[in-house]
């Protein structure tokens, strides 16, 4: 996809580990052994660890499946330490279990809407915490987007608690108090897993445009609002994500969790284009009759100047002719 200038489940909200594996290295320097036997000596311990972690795997399933029997509530937890390892999937089609045809020769637009709106907290504000602001991803009149968009990860600054955000189910926002402005990373990403993930940066703006000296009583009451609205173009999508985005007409309004967050979203409407379309046309005419009238204006100017240029023309015919019979009419005398 491409950007162009143009009753709901819970919301659920995990965090996106970044850990990255990089294997251990030893320095062989001064070892007497051969590499080939440092090589079968590492190996040996390799499948010896695997073993043990195998039986102890086994060992807290079977504990696992006791508690399980017993208690009715499956738990499965992870140590801090643990680092997640995924394998690249066969195909895609695979993955999406989807193998309807492309539809050739055609577009679809996605309207959406991303931005963040900031509250000044008051009396409540402290140090490090002097507005509550929410970063979101919506439709233009709060459509359901969760019909083309599998997930939303919202890449916050890393001094937040858990800067990596991930929501699968709408409304797709994140709400935090801070003291500060920066820039924002969000990931949507699509239904259709061939479809590439479009990753969109965001400035989270706390104060209103031209405002110099930041104080509390120059603070603004009102929300800071700042969003855009943008289109994402699907060319020759798959037919069945075609027949998911078709939907977003019908299905019901999803809305914000903060209700003072949804009182304060700008509306899209066609109303509003065709009011901007006919304030246009109306410049437009006014323009065009104005510079008709100065060509008019020009014109007689023209005409006025060309009258004025004959008749000079005109008056030295003249003169000169008279001068010259006065001439003839003396030499002849003599």
């Amino acid at each position: 996809p491409t950007l162009a200038f143009g009753v709901c489940p819970p919301r659920r909200s995990r965090v996106v580990r970044q850990d990255v594996l990089r294997p251990r290295t030893k320095n062989l320097q001064g070892l007497k052994e051969s590499p080939s036997r440092l090589v079968m000596t590492a190996t040996k311990r390799a499948s010896a660890s695997s073993k043990k972690q195998g039986k102890r795997a086994d060992r807290s399933s079977q504990q696992q499946q006791q508690y399980d029997g017993s208690g009715g509530v499956a738990a499965s937890t992870t140590s801090s330490d643990a680092k997640i390892v995924t394998a690249p999937a066969a195909s895609s089609a695979a993955v999406s279990g989807d193998s309807s045809p492309r539809l050739a020769n055609t577009t679809v637009c996605l309207p959406i809407v991303y931005g963040s709106i900031a509250f000044f907290l008051g009396k409540k504000a402290d140090e490090y915490h002097t507005h509550q602001w929410t970063l979101y991803v919506r439709g233009p009149n709060d459509e359901d987007l969760s019909v083309g968009v599998a997930k939303v990860v919202f890449q916050l600054h890393p001094s937040f608690p858990q800067p990596v955000r991930e929501l699968t189910a709408p409304p797709f926002e994140v709400t935090e108090k801070g003291w500060g402005e920066f820039e924002a990373t969000i990931r949507i990403v699509w239904r259709d897993p061939e479809e590439k993930a479009t990753v969109l940066t965001h400035g989270i703006k706390l104060y209103p445009p031209g405002l110099t000296n930041i104080t509390a009583s120059t603070t603004s009451k009102e929300p800071v609002v700042h969003e855009f609205y943008d289109e994402v173009v699907f060319t020759n999508p798959k037919e069945s994500f075609h027949r998911q985005l078709m939907r977003t007409s019908v299905l019901p309004r999803i809305k914000s969790h903060e209700p003072a967050v949804q009182e304060n979203f700008p509306t899209y409407t066609d109303e509003a284009d065709l009011k901007a379309m006919l304030a246009a046309q109306k410049f437009l005419e006014k323009e065009i009759g104005l510079v008709k009238s100065r060509l008019l204006q020009a014109d007689q100017e023209v005409t006025e100047i060309e009258d004025e240029l004959a008749k000079i023309k005109a008056e030295g015919g003249s003169s000169v002719s008279s001068s010259s019979g006065k001439g003839g009419g003396s030499g002849g005398k003599s």
